[in-house]
């Protein structure tokens, strides 16, 4: 499965109304859609440089490209693989 705009808003639909924040929502994206990495991080922990490729209420994503031996953050959907979840705290 590539990563689509349709597919990114379906993944913004999942985690919406808390649902990015629930415990091991990774594991539960990473079951329904194989293939496809999911991580979880603080949206501290991304660089500021960096754009999301969409957000949602109390998070933010970016894709991951695994393309390369080390994976690398990237807006570019046509080299996206995967997707870290990075979680926005209100207190930021």
């Amino acid at each position: 499965m590539s990563l689509t705009p349709d597919f990114i808003a379906h993944i913004c639909t999942v985690l919406g109304n808390g649902g990015a924040a629930r415990p091991d929502v990774d594991i539960g994206l990473r079951e329904a859609f194989p293939g496809i990495p999911f991580s979880v991080c603080s949206d501290n922990d991304i660089p500021s440089r960096v754009k999301p490729i969409a957000c949602g209420e109390g998070f933010a994503l970016y894709g991951i490209n695994t393309s390369d031996h080390c994976a690398a953050l990237t807006t570019d959907l046509d080299t996206a693989g995967g997707i870290a979840i990075a979680l926005i705290d209100d207190d930021d």
